[in-house]
């Protein structure tokens, strides 16, 4: 925004025409007063703007006169935008959860250019571009879905947000909103100090970070047990090279390793297999069992419904027969065919079958179970620590590769799939089990890891004889004090290598960097200290002046900046008949903390008092446009009274009133009660979030009507209607009796019962000798004839002049029509 006192070169007066053509002002002229740099309007009467908005634009400020588009956004799928411009105080009236939090997000999402307020609240099951509209005095500003086309940073807005931030969490104030209401009450010149602390802060933990990954490299090359500083110190030694190869040679002869000489060769990995009989087990049948004695125990079993367990049911039955009687009815079955086919196929050979299956069954987990599978895995480990043992004393070419660390898994489902096929073998002797997909994949994993183990036994062979090699020519002499030598050679030439030097240079300049960051923040926190000392005791002052207005039994004390957790934050108290608070206390505390002494209204209290003193400190208010939502939250009748006149000071307290407030609130008579401090009509506008057709919109309300008592709203809309004002005949059939009900009871509150109708009060008229309403009953009569059966039946039919005719009988008897 531009200034009467700023220069303005030839775009910027280009600027200044479109945006007046914009407005629909076609004669203008603008002059620009030489060294001055005014720009001056002369405006035709015409097309001149209002006064108020030719000033609020020629002083730069921001105002918001109308959102005009607001479309996916929570509520807001595509909102109906009705209601004319707004003004200096704007008014809106929402009940809770119709939208005017996403309001109130939008403004924020402009004030801080960030879009992600708005994206989200994108509306659920949308997938298209969210967009939003709004005018202003300096023209259309646009939100695409992705970005701003404009960023206007001169809002100020109350809400929970604001709270949450930068006052206290409901429950605590914690580190988070103590470092926010710091900033605040600095202003810009000590947020300028604090963010260059902050950027000298982040300087000197950039480079301790790059200092700690310097660290961790460096002790890659420093020697166990030896400091990275002492390390740093060796000196380098130019003949380094020549005494590194004389300590080498004597190291080699004195070489020995007691280790090698008790060393074992290299160990073969176990290579189970599936027994050799294991598919003609589950294969093999009975061929000798007669088939007519099969069939005539299938058929039998399959009778009777038996399943795994038939065959050894009746197996043990059998045996159980005793001089030809049944067991069970004891009667005889000598000749019975069904038991002689029975005896055939449970004879000895059916016996000697089914204890080959189980030694088979016995040999599987014996070639492939369990131990075998751990005696595989113990193989594979050891053979692969072997292997990388004796790589330090000969290049053999055993690799044991990862792919054997599945063996294990491999061989258990080899065993498990082959166990699953034997079990049915054993549920059915004389079936052949169907082909197992399982075993096969099971037998051709195993299969490859096999081929694999039997690659590295055949290279242990080989390496064996490489082996034996070294075993046979080590010695046995001590090798300690040449090792240490040449060890001591190895760190310096180390040290001085090429590849660690600029590792050395580069740890050096990140401690160079930290040092002189560090040397400049505490500069610049002296200074920033002597600033708050003279900002701090001035803005207690101001919050406590709020507090004492708004009757606040609490006051703010010993506000002062603490540097715990290394950047500035407020540290102050809230006290209570002279004891104090420590709001960094813990919730949990047994001591009084700011949980346990201020209730949900001082919270809410405190959290305003703040917001107005840092109003009252922007030597820039004058064009900005402050936003409250829902600044009334628990708070009692006077609170709410003050609170509606603190905010009416915004915007009306001579130089430092704020160009525009727009409040927010689900409470209409606090609203109102706002409304009642503004004394030029022209100055308010009243607009509502309603609900129509499942999104939200914003309107025109009526705000006068909304806070009338029931029976002086339900008379304004039967006046309006009886004017040709509003309304419509259908509703007004219903709200004729109400009223006259409503007017009784208040004219007569101790003749009339409060659960009487209107017809139970016309029987107390017509029996009551010398009732002041007599002279009306027959036009109670009438309009309460014409108006029940629409209270019983509200579908019936009615005529609209009918209907008007008793409205106006209505407004007779209660006042309001003249007859």
């Amino acid at each position: 925004m531009r200034g009467p006192h700023t220069p303005v070169n030839r775009p910027g007066r280009d600027r200044v025409k479109q945006n007046l053509n914009g407005w629909g002002v076609s004669n203008y002229a603008i002059a620009f007063s030489g060294e001055c740099s005014h720009y001056l309007f002369s405006l035709s009467p015409r097309h001149s703007p209002c006064n108020s908005f030719r000033n609020r634009w020629a002083l730069g400020k921001m105002f918001v006169r109308k959102i005009t588009k607001i479309t996916h956004v929570g509520k807001f799928k595509k909102a109906a935008i009705r209601g004319g411009e707004y003004k200096k105080y704007t008014l809106v009236y929402g009940g809770n959860g119709r939208g005017k939090t996403t309001l109130c997000a939008i403004l924020r999402s402009l004030q801080q250019n960030d879009a992600s307020h708005i994206t989200k609240r994108r509306t659920f099951k949308v997938t298209t571009p969210q967009e939003v509209q709004l005018l202003l005095d300096s023209g259309k500003v646009t939100f695409d879905g992705i970005k701003w086309a404009a960023h206007h940073p001169d809002i100020h807005i109350f809400d929970q947000h604001f709270i949450l931030e930068n006052i206290h969490t409901g429950d605590e104030v914690g580190i988070d909103q103590r470092r926010n209401f710091y900033r605040i009450i600095v202003g810009p010149a000590g947020v300028a100090l604090a963010t260059e602390i902050d950027a000298l802060d982040a300087k000197a933990m950039a480079a301790q970070t790059a200092i700690n990954a310097e660290k961790k490299v460096l002790a890659q090359h420093v020697p166990k047990g030896m400091a990275l500083e002492t390390w740093l110190a060796i000196k380098a030694d130019p003949d380094i090279a020549a005494k590194i190869v004389t300590a080498a040679a004597a190291v080699t002869a004195a070489e020995n390793s007691s280790e090698i000489a008790t060393r074992a060769l290299l160990v073969p990995i176990p290579v189970p297999a599936l027994p050799p009989g294991f598919a003609a087990t589950l294969a093999k049948g009975l061929p000798e069992l007669a088939a007519e004695a099969a069939a005539k125990v299938s058929a039998q079993m399959a009778k009777h419904g038996f399943h795994d367990d038939g065959e050894a049911w009746l197996s043990s039955g059998l045996a159980r027969i005793v001089e030809d009687d049944c067991p069970f009815c004891g009667a005889s079955v000598a000749g019975n065919a069904l038991i002689e086919a029975y005896q055939g196929y449970f004879s000895e050979a059916y016996a000697a079958h089914l204890a080959a299956i189980q030694t088979a069954l016995a040999e599987l987990t014996s070639a492939v179970g369990s131990a075998v599978t751990l005696k595989v895995t113990q193989g594979i480990s050891k053979a692969r620590g072997d292997a990388e043992f004796w790589l330090r004393y000969t290049p053999h070419a055993v690799v044991v590769l990862p792919e054997l660390d599945g063996a294990g898994a491999a061989l258990t489902k080899l065993y498990q799939a082959a166990k699953a096929q034997m079990d049915l073998k054993v549920a059915k002797p004389l079936e052949t089990p169907l082909r197992s997909s399982a075993l096969d994949d099971a037998l051709t994993s195993w299969g490859i890891i096999t081929g694999s183990i039997l690659a590295v036994n055949t290279a242990m062979f080989a390496g064996n004889i490489l082996i034996q090699a070294v075993k046979k020519s080590s010695a046995t002499s001590t090798l300690v004090s040449a090792q240490a030598a040449l060890a001591s050679l190895v760190v310096i030439e180390n040290r001085h290598s090429s590849a660690v030097i600029p590792l050395t240079m580069s740890y050096w300049n990140q401690l160079s960097i930290k040092m002189t960051a560090t040397e400049d923040k505490d500069k610049k926190k002296t200074e920033l200290d002597a600033y708050d000392a003279k900002v701090l005791g001035g803005y207690e002052a101001d919050i406590n002046t709020y507090l004492t207005t708004f009757n606040a039994p609490f006051k703010l004390v010993k506000c002062s900046k603490s540097y715990q957790g290394r950047l500035p934050q407020s540290a102050y108290c809230l006290q209570f008949d002279g004891h104090d608070v420590d709001v960094t206390a813990n919730a949990q505390s047994n001591d009084p903390t700011f949980y346990t002494t201020l209730s949900a209204g001082d919270k809410s209290t405190f959290a305003l008092a703040f917001f107005l003193a840092q109003l009252k400190r922007d030597p820039d208010i004058a064009r900005k446009v402050v936003v409250f939502d829902d600044p009334f939250t628990s708070l009692d009748d006077f609170r709410r009274e003050i609170t509606a006149k603190a905010i009416y000071r915004v915007a009306n307290d001579g130089g430092f009133s704020a160009s525009q407030v727009i409040v927010f609130s689900h409470d209409k008579y606090f609203l109102d009660s706002l409304r009642k401090n503004i004394h030029a009509t022209d100055e308010w506008a009243a607009l509502q979030v309603s609900i129509t057709k499942g999104s939200a919109t914003i309107e025109e309300w009526l705000i006068e009507r909304e806070v009338k008592e029931g029976y002086l709203k339900e008379h304004m809309a039967l006046c309006d209607y009886a004017q040709g004002q509003s309304g419509d005949a259908a509703s007004m059939r219903t709200r004729m009796r109400p009223l006259l009900e409503q007017y009784i009871r208040y004219r007569f509150p101790n003749q009339i019962e409060d659960d009487h109708w209107l017809g139970a009060m016309l029987d107390v008229i017509r029996t009551t000798p010398d009732h002041p309403l007599k002279a009306i009953y027959r036009d109670l009569e009438d309009i309460n004839d014409y108006t029940k059966v629409f209270h019983h039946e509200p579908s019936a039919s009615f005529d609209d002049q009918e209907v008007l005719a008793h409205v106006k009988r209505t407004l007779v008897i209660v006042g309001g029509w003249a007859s």
